[in-house]
């Protein structure tokens, strides 16, 4: 389902599930979904972001390529990580 949601996230289930699985459970991390803390304090030990992450650099890159063909402008670029620093978390 296109920007659905799908997986458990209710705290209460969560917990509950948590409680009586012998196995460590998983949990999505979704937008409007529970935290982290409120994940882990359910009893997840495993969080998953799935393709949250590609997702959310899709998106960022269709807001930028948006507003520069539509307004000709690029101030959705503002805030944006420079070369230097990118290049620097991939030395570490």
């Amino acid at each position: 389902m296109a920007g659905g949601r799908s997986g458990l996230l209710d705290l209460d289930e969560l917990r509950t599930l948590c409680a009586r699985s012998p196995l460590p459970v998983n949990a999505m991390a979704v937008a409007g979904g529970p935290s982290v803390a409120e994940l882990t304090a359910a009893g997840v030990r495993r969080i998953s972001l799935g393709t949250a992450l590609a997702q959310s650099a899709y998106t960022a890159a269709h807001r930028v390529a948006v507003e520069l063909l539509g307004q000709g402008s690029n101030t959705a670029l503002d805030g944006s990580l420079g070369f230097g620093e990118l290049n620097g978390l991939f030395r570490r």
